[in-house]
């Protein structure tokens, strides 16, 4: 199957992460893939770092209308010479683009279907002008959704057969266990050998909820004197606001000793690995939220706020612990329990690791999306 991703994505978040791997599995598994992204963005320089086909010179974001009527001259022939089978578009800009090439060579070449299909991995409402409508209901063979959140949304926003939609996971490969990491991480970072560590992953911002942890944090050290909590960040500056408000509050709260903030470094995965349980406190957005199956490929059970799609990630009890609401108290609440409780610490470890190995298996995300490419083109 020749299939054409576009990916057209200046930054590198989780929308991009998507695109990107389920690109890799289609052209690991022997299909012919380019993914067309915008050049010099950091997106472009992590398809290449998977050995992807890129399209860069097609550019798809322009307001200029002379620029987009050659964009879309250049996307037809490439479509063409190429005999692209399927187009999978990941993101909005430049997505009427695809529609409108993609039903140009259908009337000239009827026996090429050339199906469209949309993957949706935001929760952002659609634009409701009847372009937009006839663009999605219509003029799009098939949705793949990121969660039941995105789906949910969408529905919401325009009229989409349910057989038209599936939802499938972002995936996660799983390391043999135990990881073997290079340095003692209770040396490095001076924890002692009784403590309990806790670990949140990500970038500085008032979305992640890292304030609202630290708070937690902060009540639970009456219990749990020697607890820890590790923050590995990433794109992240030391000037920026949000950054400079954590460091105020952990000076403020007293936890020096209890908080280590760590640059992004290459061996993010084991320190996931060596920490009792993961926290994503983030109080919006998370519609895909990697770091949660990444916690669960290593075995790491997950503490989470009911944000985004992680009551669909979180099975309570099962794999981690979700909070009853986005609460400090609440998540308080539940962090005293996994804490408390090695036996349920260790259940929850297992569950993770197994729903990682199962529900969100990379072959399992390519078997379902090559299903449904076929029944498009069959």
């Amino acid at each position: 199957m020749k299939i054409l991703i576009g990916s057209n994505v200046h930054w590198w978040n989780a929308e991009a992460a998507y695109a990107c791997t389920i690109a890799k599995l289609l052209q690991d598994s022997g299909h012919s893939v380019f993914v067309l992204t915008r050049p010099g963005s950091l997106n472009e320089q992590r398809l290449k770092e998977r050995g992807l086909r890129l399209l860069t010179h097609i550019d798809l974001n322009s307001n200029n209308p002379f620029r987009l009527f050659s964009a879309y001259r250049k996307l037809k022939k490439f479509l063409l010479e190429e005999r692209i089978e399927l187009i999978n578009p990941h993101r909005s800009e430049g997505f009427p683009l695809f529609v409108f090439a993609a039903r140009a060579l259908r009337s000239l070449a009827p026996e090429n279907k050339l199906p469209v299909i949309r993957t949706r991995g935001t929760t952002r409402l659609l634009q409701q002008h009847w372009l937009n409508r006839k663009l999605h209901s219509e003029w799009t063979d098939f949705h793949l959704t990121a969660g039941k959140i995105v789906s949910e949304r969408l529905l919401s926003s325009v009229n989409i057969s349910a057989e038209k939609l599936k939802i499938i996971y972002y995936p996660v490969s799983c390391p043999d266990l135990p990881l073997q990491p290079q340095k003692d991480f209770r040396t490095e970072f001076q924890i002692s050998a009784k403590a309990k560590v806790l670990a949140v992953v990500g970038r500085i911002r008032p979305v992640k909820g890292q304030r609202i942890l630290l708070q937690s944090l902060s009540q639970l050290l009456s219990e749990f004197p020697d607890l820890v909590l590790l923050m590995p960040y990433r794109d992240t500056s030391e000037n920026e606001p949000e950054m400079q408000a954590v460091r105020n509050d952990i000076s403020k709260l007293g936890l020096e000793e209890h908080v280590r903030l760590i640059p992004e470094r290459e061996d993010i995965r084991a320190l996931m690995e060596f920490a009792d349980a993961g926290v994503v406190s983030s109080v919006d957005s998370e519609v895909i939220c990697r770091v949660a199956v990444e916690f669960f490929s290593v075995g790491t059970p997950v503490v989470a706020f009911p944000t985004g799609c992680l009551p669909e990630i979180i099975r309570h009890a099962e794999n981690g612990l979700l909070t009853k609401d986005q609460s400090q108290q609440a998540l308080t609440d539940e962090l005293r329990k996994i804490l408390t409780d090695q036996e349920l610490c260790k259940k929850l470890g297992q569950g993770a690791r197994r729903d990682a190995e199962i529900r969100f298996n990379p072959q399992k995300m390519l078997a379902e999306t090559l299903q449904v490419f076929e029944r498009a083109l069959n």
